[in-house]
């Protein structure tokens, strides 16, 4: 919607906001004219001059934008980016850390640590962020999460399972793989069943196609042909060559059902 002189009706009001001293609509108003977004007059040094005032007075999603900013426009700034990032990080966004933690882990900007970046993503998972429980997970499944560089599969299935009762779909897929093979936990194929579905549910597609072989095989489920085919069906869907795989297991199910099909029809 918008005003007669064509200014976006959101726009107005988050100024009128922004002009009361909130914050909140001040970001929005900085937000909107800085991408130039719906409609918006674009604006880039006006929206940075307005975020620069909020992170000065503390308001984290600023401090959090504001960053991004930086790091993608002036990387020698880095320093400033870090420091931002982490104000953001300890007013409560969580997500602060675990960009800090991907900087860190993947020398973006900064000099590669991977000691810092666990200290990033343990601050972050600690705070109750899934993806940093999960980077974690990476780290001491790998060996980089510890001194002596060895692989600590009990702590990393720790942090898959807490990242995965987050809800989020690639942890899940983990933890149901270690289920599956017992890596860090004992093995349970009904466990293992339960966190492939939760991926798939989401749309993940190896996921989908590690379902599908838990029902062709009856393995942590009751053996189902049609289900196995119709998660097959929607790992093919997404393409790839995880989609060009699961058209084969199809084709290998249509020979199965056909021999069995063709027995029935023997008098």
């Amino acid at each position: 919607m918008q005003m007669l002189d064509g200014t976006p009706l959101a726009l107005t009001l988050y100024k009128y906001a922004s002009d009361q001293g909130d914050d909140r609509g001040a970001f929005s108003y900085a937000n909107m004219i800085y991408r130039g977004y719906n409609g918006a007059p674009k604006n880039e040094d006006e929206g940075i001059r307005i975020m620069s005032k909020l992170a000065q007075k503390g308001y984290p999603y600023a401090q959090m934008n504001l960053a991004a900013i930086l790091m993608r426009t002036q990387p020698d700034r880095v320093l400033a980016a870090v420091k931002l990032y982490e104000l953001a990080g300890q007013a409560g966004l969580d997500n602060a850390y675990s960009e800090l933690g991907r900087m860190f882990r993947l020398g973006y900007g900064v000099h590669q640590d991977h000691k810092k970046a666990i200290e990033y993503f343990t601050k972050g998972a600690q705070s109750g962020n899934a993806q940093c429980n999960f980077m974690l997970g990476v780290y001491y499944s790998s060996g980089l999460g510890n001194d002596e560089r060895e692989p600590d599969q009990k702590k990393a299935f720790k942090h898959f399972q807490k990242a995965a009762v987050k809800g989020l779909a690639e942890a899940q897929y983990n933890v149901g793989l270690r289920f599956l093979k017992g890596h860090g936990v004992e093995a349970n194929s009904f466990n293992a069943a339960q966190f492939f579905r939760m991926a798939a549910l989401q749309g993940f597609q190896l996921a989908q196609v590690n379902l599908a072989g838990m029902y062709s095989e009856g393995r942590g489920v009751k053996g189902d042909l049609d289900e196995a085919r119709k998660w097959l069906e929607k790992a093919a869907a997404q393409g790839g060559s995880i989609g060009k795989d699961a058209q084969k297991r199809i084709e290998q199910l249509d020979e199965i059902q056909g021999k069995k099909r063709d027995k029935c029809n023997i008098m």
